[in-house]
Formats: structure tokens, C-alpha cells, sequence
């Protein structure tokens, strides 16, 4: 219901189930609400029209500026088919358009969306609207064929369509939409269509939020473009598909882009993941870890052979931390293969393979065939089986240095998860070198603001040491909250870190593996040997002013 229908029976002007039949006319017509209460009879078009502007504030056009409205060159033709709102006025990127009911909020978006301006609604008389509607479209039909005839006189070519392809209001709001997102630092794009509206969400530092709101007409348009784009078939609609495509934005940079449909109630689902090739281009040094994290590391992956794990839920930076280790490794003189489901971003001087399990490449086919390539260095995008853990293990076994991920919450977990996929202790202990966990939390904005009074017994509880509790509530060194700016969003974070937590496997960790020790047990020992865990490596990063304690106690809130 919109805000009219409800301002209309709360005035006691018209009973409820008039607008409400009035109001389902409206939807089913493609008219306004004013058109079906005054074509009615319960209502006049004249006093509909001030109650509007009266009641909501919305200023009323003159009947004589209807009369005097010309259809403007500058605008596309479907602006100038609905008797629902006429352009009537544009000023920079601004366009003022009379309503008959100027609280329609998907009618305004309609009008956003087709002319690509901001609109400035008007409210008009609905019968003198519909007469000025009826005159402007006449005259703008007019033009369109003189301009054809005019054209084909002087052998000018077809101009029907004075709107070309890249030019038409879909293309050009999904061209809108993708700059958006790359320049707001998105990871995801999420196209959702529903029932009646159509939502556009970003996913920023790891949290979704709202991005412009089309009309629901255009789910459709948006999704064949999109398809178009990404090669993919535009006629399959009952089933997902996956593909890539690469958009240049406004700043003129070429940016790839991995597409995801999904058959929903409504349409389809799309969502966009926005492939950062810097990502793939990262050092360890960037990484984020501490020096003593990097050291570890650094000494694993310089080994001839072994098995380097990294692991943590979807969207934690897995393939990031692979990719860093790839970029040290990869040298003229080496030989590496990597078996990604999907390969995100191509990287020089590495062989990369595509997983399609509809086929049957799968991960351990993969592996297979790479150890008849004379390899050194393999990567696996992710041990999911028995049988891809089994040759992975071999292969670690033999003289190479593999790399994969695996997803469990700890370092220690992932030593019990491998013994779970059926692999013999012995073959964990022998062939695991090092094993990352790992975190993104989001960084705070420069706006942060000090903690006046931190309270100690929470300070405690995440699990701070007493010197360090003291020291944070005393203000000898202060904690920060997020603020909000402009510049952030007013969310108070701008960007995201890691924390990680990095377990060599020590021989007193080998020895409790082949003993079939639990995850605490590994746990325990490692702390002995003074490996952070997340928690504390997140705290570290609160101490340098980096997070708030509240991210990453949500973070590793394990």
C-alpha cells in the first residue's frame, strides 16, 4: 500500500476497501491510484491533487506548465510512454517529473532507472496529467519519424532506433552498478529478484549492504545482459550456470568479474565476485602475519617437499595466502601446477587447470596427471576426500611441495581432519610441514575514537594478560572504537586484515599425531611451544590500534 492509500483512509476521505480495490486496479492496469478513485467517482482529480501536495508537501504543477511541456531531446523515448509521470523540467542531473501520485516509490525508481537522473517528484492533476501524457508522446512519436524520414532522404541510414544498443537504460544502469562496486572495494555483487521489488546488494568488508534499487520490471533485462556478457546461455533459466566476464569501468581499467545464476521463485538469482588481480599478486610481506608467523613460513615453503595447509571458513583469504606463496615460489627454474575450482585470476608462469567435476576433472584426476608432468611444486585448491588427500599425501611424500586448503575452524583441527578422511597417522605426521589458520576481520577507519573506560573483567574474559589489562585500562596504552565518517560510510571500518595463526609441525606434535592424540591435545602442545592461536593474534592487532576487540572476538568466537 502506498503512503497515498494510507494517508487517504487515515483522513477518513474515502473507506479502506475503496482504496484498497482502487489501489489493486491500479497494479493490474498499470495505472496510478488518482486515475481509479477519479474514474470512480469517489473523488475529484482537483481535490485529489491538493490533498497530495497539502498533506505530503509535494509542490503541485501549474495545468498551464502541463499544456507548455515539450518532450526533451536529451531523454530516452520510454520516458514519454507512461501517463503515469511526465518530464516536465531537467536541470544538471537533475529531472523533475509530474506524478499523479508522487508517493509511488517504485514508480520514481522506474523513472531513476530510465532516465539514469535523479528525479524530483511533482504532484498534478491525474486527468490533466493523462491529457499532457497523450500530447507529448504524440509529439515525440512525430519527431522520432521525421528524424527517420529525414535520414533515409539523405541516405543517412536506419534511425528508428535513436537509442543504440550500449545506450539503452539497462546497459547503461548495469555499467553504473559494476563502476559502483569496484570503486566502493566490493568482493560480491548480489542481484535478487523478488515478488515485487528487486534488490542490489555489495558485499564491503565482509558485510552485505544495499546498493541502488531498480524497478522490479527490469530483472530480466539485467539478467540477459548479464548472461550476453559472460557467454553464457541466454535461454537457460531452470538451471545454475557459471562462467566470467570482463568489464572495462568508468575509470577506463579492465576488471574480471566470475558470474553465478541461480533459478529462483521470482527470476534469477546473480551473483558477481569481483576478481582482484592484485590479490593474486601479493607477497608474503603484505600478508599481514607477524615477523615470527612469516619466518615459519618461509621456512616451509623453501623446503624440497611436504604438505603446506591453510585453512578457514569461505571467504577467509585462503586463496590469497596460496597465491602469496606461489609468487615466492615461482621462479624460471621451477616447475609448478596448480587445480583450482575456478582458476579466479591467471598467473604467468604457473599451469593452471579449471576443476569441472561434470566431466570428470576432478581434483584427484588433476593430481594424477600433474605427477606425470615432472612437477615441483603442486597446489590443490581444496582436499575435500579420501582420494584427493591419499595422492596429495604421496605426492608430498615423493619429493614435492604441495599446497592446498581445507575447511575447519583451528590449525590443530586440520591435523584431525586429515586422520578423519581415512589418511593413517603416520602419513599426517610424516608429510604436514606447516598449517595456517586464518581470519579476515575489518580494519578501523582513521576516524576511531579511544576507549575512555575499557572494562577489565571483559578485557580478561577475551583473554588478555593481566599486564596488558592494566596497561589498556589505565589509558597507558588506549584501545579503539569505530566512529563513523564519510569516508568509511559511517560504519567506522574501511578495509579489512588477517589474523592468523601459524603451527609448524614440531616432532613433540608429530609424536602426538602418530599416538592418535585429539585436537586439544595438539591444541595444548602448541601453546606450550608459544604458537598463537587467533584469538590472541587478533588481540595483538587490537593492541595496535588496528580492530576493535568486538570484531575479533566475533571473528574467533570459535
Amino acid at each position: 500500500m502506498t503512503a497515498l492509500a494510507r494517508a487517504l483512509i487515515k483522513s477518513g476521505r474515502l473507506s479502506a476497501e475503496i482504496v484498497e480495490r482502487s489501489e489493486n486496479r491500479a497494479t493490474q492496469r498499470r495505472t496510478s491510484l488518482p486515475d481509479e478513485l477519479v474514474q470512480a467517482g469517489v473523488i475529484d482529480s482537483a481535490s485529489l491533487a491538493a490533498f497530495i501536495s497539502q498533506t505530503f508537501g509535494f509542490v503541485q504543477v501549474d495545468p498551464a506548465s502541463l499544456a507548455a511541456t515539450e518532450p526533451m531531446a536529451t531523454l530516452p523515448p520510454t520516458l514519454y510512454g507512461d501517463p503515469r509521470f511526465l518530464a516536465i523540467d531537467r536541470r544538471d542531473r537533475q529531472l523533475s517529473i509530474a506524478m499523479a501520485d508522487p508517493t509511488d516509490d517504485a514508480l520514481i525508481s522506474l523513472a531513476r532507472f530510465q532516465s539514469g537522473l535523479g528525479i524530483v517528484p511533482l504532484v498534478a492533476d491525474c486527468r490533466e496529467l493523462a491529457a499532457a501524457s497523450a500530447r507529448v508522446a504524440t509529439l515525440y512519436a512525430q519527431s522520432i519519424t521525421h528524424g527517420t524520414e529525414t535520414a533515409s532522404s539523405t541516405g543517412a541510414g536506419d534511425t528508428t532506433n535513436p537509442i543504440g544498443v550500449d545506450d539503452a537504460p539497462a546497459v547503461r544502469f548495469l555499467h553504473r552498478i559494476l563502476s559502483e562496486a569496484v570503486a566502493s572495494d566490493a568482493s560480491d555483487i548480489h542481484f535478487e529478484p523478488f515478488e515485487t521489488s528487486y534488490r542490489i546488494r555489495f558485499r564491503v568488508d565482509g558485510l552485505l549492504q544495499d546498493a541502488e534499487t531498480p524497478p522490479a520490471e527490469i530483472r530480466s533485462m539485467l539478467a540477459s545482459r548479464l548472461k550476453v556478457l559472460s557467454r553464457l546461455n541466454i535461454a537457460e533459466k531452470r538451471l545454475p550456470q557459471d562462467g566470467q566476464l570482463r568489464v572495462e569501468t568508468d575509470d577506463g581499467d579492465p576488471v574480471d568479474f566470475r558470474i553465478s545464476t541461480m533459478p529462483t521463485l521470482y527470476g534469477e538469482k546473480i551473483v558477481l565476485r569481483i576478481l582482484d588481480r592484485q590479490n593474486a599478486r601479493r607477497s608474503i610481506d603484505q600478508l599481514g602475519m607477524a615477523e615470527g608467523q612469516r619466518a615459519a613460513l618461509l621456512r616451509a615453503i623453501h623446503q624440497p617437499s611436504g604438505m603446506i595447509l591453510v585453512t578457514g571458513p569461505t571467504g577467509s583469504g585462503k586463496t590469497v595466502s596460496l597465491y602469496a606463496c606461489l609468487n615466492e615460489l615461482n621462479q624460471p627454474g621451477v616447475n609448478i601446477a596448480t587445480a583450482e575450482d575456478p582458476v579466479e585470476i591467471p598467473v604467468s608462469g604457473i599451469n593452471q587447470v579449471n576443476i569441472d567435476e561434470r566431466i570428470g576433472l576432478t581434483f584427484a584426476t588433476a593430481l594424477r596427471a600433474f605427477m606425470r608432468q615432472d612437477p615441483d611444486i603442486l597446489m590443490v585448491g581444496e582436499i575435500r576426500d579420501f582420494e584427493t588427500a591419499d595422492i596429495a599425501v604421496k605426492a608430498a611424500q615423493t619429493g614435492h611441495l604441495v599446497l592446498s586448503t581445507l575447511h575447519t575452524r583451528s590449525a590443530p583441527a586440520s591435523l584431525e581432519r586429515l586422520r578423519q578422511l581415512g589418511l593413517p597417522a603416520f602419513n599426517v605426521a610424516g608429510s604436514v610441514l606447516l598449517i595456517i589458520a586464518q581470519r579476515l576481520i575489518r580494519r578501523l577507519c582513521d576516524c576511531k575514537t579511544v576507549h575512555a573506560s575499557p572494562d577489565p573483567e571483559v578485557l580478561r574474559a577475551a583473554g588478555f594478560a593481566e599486564a596488558d589489562v592494566e596497561s589498556l585500562t589505565t589509558g597507558a596504552r588506549p584501545i579503539y572504537l569505530p566512529a563513523g565518517c564519510p569516508k568509511c560510510r559511517q560504519t567506522g571500518f574501511r578495509g579489512r586484515l588477517g589474523i592468523f595463526e601459524v603451527l609448524p609441525v614440531s616432532p613433540m606434535l608429530q609424536q602426538i599425531i602418530l599416538d592418535n592424540g585429539s585436537t586439544l591435545d595438539i591444541a595444548r602442545q602448541a601453546r606450550l611451544e608459544g604458537i598463537a592461536d587467533l584469538r590472541h593474534a587478533g588481540l595483538d592487532k587490537v593492541m595496535a590500534g588496528d580492530t576493535s576487540l568486538d570484531e575479533v572476538l566475533a571473528a574467533t568466537d570459535d
